[in-house]
This record gives C-alpha cells, sequence and structure tokens, in this order.
C-alpha cells in the first residue's frame, strides 16, 4: 500500500488549502481515483473534518469514511447518505469490498463473493479478481471449476479507532502462540541434544567393546599360529602314541621306521594312516620279528 500512499499525497497537498465545495471536490476525485485505496491521512485534516458538521457536503464525509472503512453492503444499507456514485466510484468499491472479505477468510466460494459484490456472472468476478490482483490489493489463485477463490495475499485497509482494539487482541494472540511454539523448539532442542550425547555415548561404548574383541581375536590366532602342526612322540623309551601322518595320502609307516623309531630295542607303539584309518599295532624287539619272519617262510 506504499504505492496508494504516495498516490494520496497530491491530495492531501490540494485539501489543506481548500474549504467547502471545494474540500468535497478532492473527497469525490479521490475516492475514484485509480490507485488510491487509503484515505485515513485525508480524514484527519481539519478542513475535511468540518464537512461532518456542514449539512450541504456531510453526504462528502460519509463517502470518504466508506471508502476508508465500509464496504459495498453498507453503501446499499443507505444510499441517500452519499453522493451518487460514478462507475469508478462502485467499481473501486467493490474492490475494496473484495479485499474485506480476503482479510477474513483465506478462501471465498465464488457464490459469497457474488453476494457481496453484487455481480451476475462468474466471468465478470473472475475479471474484477484479475484487476483487483493486477491492482495489488492481493495474491491467490482462482480455481474455476471448484469456483474457490485461495487467498494468498492481501493488502490491508484503514482502521478505526474501535477496529485497533481487535487489532491489539490479535497481536497478543499472536505473541502467546510465538512464545508458545519458541518453548516447545526449546524443548525440542534439548531433548535432541541429550538424545544426539546418548548416541554418541553408545557408539563409544561400542567402538572401545568392538577393539577389545579385535584384539583378543587377534591374540587367538596368533597363539594358534604358534602350535606345532603334528604330533610327537612319548618319552623316551616309551610307547608311540597320537601319530599322524597329515597329508601323506595313502602312505604307510614300514616296520623298520616303527622299530627306527624305537630305538634301543625297547617295546612300542607304531601308529600310521592307511588309507584313511588310524593303524596301530603293537611291536616286539628285532630278534623276536626275525623269527617271526622264519616261522611263516617256512610255513609257506
Amino acid at each position: 500500500m506504499s504505492d496508494s500512499a504516495s498516490k494520496l499525497e497530491p491530495y492531501l497537498l490540494l485539501a489543506r488549502s481548500t474549504k467547502g465545495a471545494s474540500a468535497a471536490k478532492v473527497i469525490t476525485d479521490v475516492t475514484a481515483a485509480a490507485g488510491v485505496y487509503v484515505f485515513a491521512e485525508l480524514l484527519d485534516l481539519p478542513n475535511i473534518k468540518d464537512l461532518s458538521a456542514d449539512p450541504t457536503y456531510q453526504g462528502h464525509y460519509n463517502l470518504l469514511r466508506l471508502f476508508a472503512y465500509g464496504n459495498l453492503t453498507k453503501y446499499d444499507s443507505s444510499p441517500s447518505s452519499y453522493p451518487p456514485l460514478t462507475p469508478a466510484h462502485t467499481l473501486k468499491l467493490k474492490h475494496l469490498t473484495l479485499v474485506s472479505l480476503a482479510l477474513h477468510n483465506r478462501s471465498l466460494t465464488y457464490d459469497q463473493i457474488l453476494t457481496s459484490l453484487r455481480i451476475e456472472s462468474i466471468r465478470q468476478l473472475e475479471d474484477l479478481i484479475i484487476d483487483a490482483i493486477y491492482a495489488g490489493l492481493l495474491s491467490g489463485k482462482m480455481h474455476h471449476h471448484e469456483k474457490v477463490l485461495h487467498v494468498d495475499w492481501v493488502a490491508s485497509r484503514d482502521l478505526e479507532e474501535q477496529d485497533l482494539i481487535a487489532v491489539q487482541n490479535g497481536l497478543l494472540n499472536w505473541c502467546k502462540t510465538a512464545e508458545t511454539l519458541l518453548t516447545t523448539l526449546d524443548e525440542q532442542i534439548l531433548v535432541t541434544r541429550q538424545n544426539a550425547a546418548n548416541e554418541a555415548a553408545d557408539q563409544a561404548d561400542y567402538k572401545a567393546y568392538r577393539d577389545r574383541e579385535y584384539e583378543t581375536i587377534a591374540l587367538e590366532l596368533k597363539n594358534s599360529k604358534m602350535k606345532p602342526a603334528y604330533g610327537g612322540f612319548g618319552p623316551r623309551g616309551g610307547n608311540l602314541k597320537d601319530f599322524q601322518m597329515g597329508g601323506l595320502g595313502g602312505s604307510h609307516l614300514t616296520n623298520e621306521g616303527l622299530l627306527a623309531s624305537t630305538a634301543g630295542g625297547k617295546p612300542g607303539v607304531g601308529a600310521g594312516v592307511a588309507g584313511g584309518r588310524l593303524l596301530t599295532r603293537e611291536v616286539s624287539s628285532p630278534d623276536e620279528l626275525e623269527g617271526k619272519r622264519s616261522s611263516k617262510r617256512f610255513r609257506d
């Protein structure tokens, strides 16, 4: 509305130096002028206020108040209280009435607007809405099939003194809502920070546990590699125990090998793997073994 205020300035200069009929003429011109939609400064001028006490020009003063605070419905309720309106006056008053509707409702049905603006066809209604948008009075979207105007933004109008109470109450409610919202946001921030701290602590505990487990596993692997791959012989002079021929396939342990392993001629036990089976036999001294061989050849 800053552009509207600047367009009002020439009429303010004229009104300050005029009285009576000249002041009434200024009112007639300014209410029909394109782009001028605020009139509070003009109403505050002493020369204009004097017209309210003059029966001849009291209607002009009422006309100025109508364009500042009223709407088309108010005019229709008492048209004799105002001077005759020109088409420019009527169109401008319809624009201001649309602004008043948009200030109280963000979604306006076409039927509601048609009734308030005394418009007969949807085509005329949409043309008027487009004119108001281009005039900078509001912005929104028209839904032709749904017959609804969704308002995104709307300009303000002049306020009477009694309207200031409603504005004050609205601002107080807004402040309370903002404070509630800020309090809720602060609480959520604290909760989020606490959750982040807890998560960081859990991650640290997990990393420490993981590192300990890695060290334990690495130590176990290192110790397992240091153990001998094969079993050993028993004490000297004893039997041969748990001797495994791992990785030798179908090889077998000969009697000579067993005898060599039991050096000293003392009894022992030899073990070997043949065909995937563990073979164990008791072996005597060399002399006894040679006697058994001679007996076998004699029998053959």
